[in-house]
């Protein structure tokens, strides 16, 4: 093997590929980059089994070849050489020779035949949808995805697409997010739950907002291509709790309110409720105002918040930092609280329209 190509094409491929990258895997071979040189172009491939990233730049091909390098180190050197035309060639020795200027240096390779081979045979299924559409659902849902080993399937996104809409669905016992968006285009209704780590990946890939991007899916195995990149990642596979038994229909208690002042106010509490174990900021929802609440060993805050108000009233307790994480990533004016009892869900939602919904638990406090 033996290839030239820009320094900055081939440092731009090693940082996409490597987040792939196996982290002290059994198989030594997994914290290596898959390196092929074929026609007139270099293709970079990393895996850790679960998540494959594989990436084609344009080179010289002087002469065609493969090689495995380990992947840690040579991401680290490969981004001293973004201003360099870079000259890559395989030794007898199974060592890839790496000329830059006038200097060269050398670094031991992985057999190509012992890295595993990359199936792109994926398209039983598959939607499309704008790359903008696809970022506001993976952001308005991540966040709420479990980091429990203990329950796998929750540390992904529900997707289901049915009537021309995906709707994207992440819970973790403690609250659930949900959001909705139109597909234009998409194969038949399906369902798949994607790992958490794939999504931050895939929005990572893209950089067109007003562009489609095309997911598609087999019964374990998702793949998306976007400029010269493609993804392939194991779906999670069981069955998804029925979120929708979760989220109740009818509320006693029901606020308008200004997204942006209740986010400001809650961060304030926040300060002082996080001296507290489980970061405690209370609600006290009367006569069109929310009292914003936090006292812990610190001091103590209650910020009244202007608000429409239909209903009883309520005093409420959260852990604030689920609070605070929806409200970051919340782009309305005004939203819609739906509440019953200082022990039932509450539910925040558009003041119209169903493109989300938020539910998070309570703590139960003693008033």
């Amino acid at each position: 093997m033996k290839i030239v190509c820009d320094g900055l094409d081939l440092s731009d491929a090693v940082l996409k590929v490597s987040k792939a990258l196996g982290v002290k895997k059994a198989n030594p071979v997994l914290e290596g980059i898959f390196l092929k040189a074929k026609g007139d172009e270099l293709t970079l491939v990393a895996t850790d089994t679960e998540l494959t990233i594989e990436k084609t730049v344009r080179a010289e091909v002087m002469m065609e070849g493969e090689t495995v390098v380990t992947g840690k180190y040579f991401s680290e050197f490969v981004k001293k050489l973004e201003n360099e035309q870079v000259e890559l060639s395989l030794t007898e020795e199974n060592l890839l020779k790496i000329k830059y200027s006038d200097s060269e240096s050398e670094m031991q390779c992985f057999p190509a035949e012992e890295f595993p081979k990359t199936d792109k045979k994926v398209d039983e299924n598959f939607f499309v949808m704008k790359q903008s559409d696809f970022k506001r659902l993976v952001n308005m849902t991540i966040f709420s995805c479990s980091q429990d080993d203990s329950r796998p399937i929750l540390k992904g996104v529900l997707f289901e697409i049915a009537n021309a809409r995906v709707t994207a669905v992440a819970l973790d016992g403690f609250r659930l997010a949900l959001a909705r968006a139109d597909v234009s285009g998409f194969s038949a209704d399906m369902k798949a739950i994607i790992p958490s780590r794939t999504l931050g990946e895939i929005v990572r890939l893209l950089d067109n907002d007003e562009s489609d991007i095309k997911i598609t899916l087999n019964k374990n195995t998702l793949m998306v291509e976007n400029g010269g990149t493609i993804l392939l990642s194991r779906l999670l596979e069981g069955e998804f709790i029925n979120y929708k038994q979760i989220i109740p229909s009818e509320f006693i208690t029901n606020v308008r309110v200004n997204a942006k002042t209740l986010s400001a106010s809650v961060e304030r509490a926040s300060v002082l409720a996080r001296t507290d174990r489980i970061s405690i900021v209370k609600f006290d929802i009367k006569e069109n105002l929310l009292f914003v609440i936090a006292k812990s060993e610190v001091g103590n805050v209650n910020e009244p918040v202007p608000v429409n108000m239909e209903g009883k009233d309520v005093l409420i307790a959260f852990n604030s930092k689920y609070i605070t994480e929806f409200l970051r990533i919340c782009e309305d004016e005004f939203i819609a609280v739906h509440l019953n009892s200082p022990i039932a869900p509450c539910v925040i939602k558009p003041v119209s329209g169903d493109n989300y919904l938020y539910l998070v638990l309570p703590v139960r406090i003693n008033a």
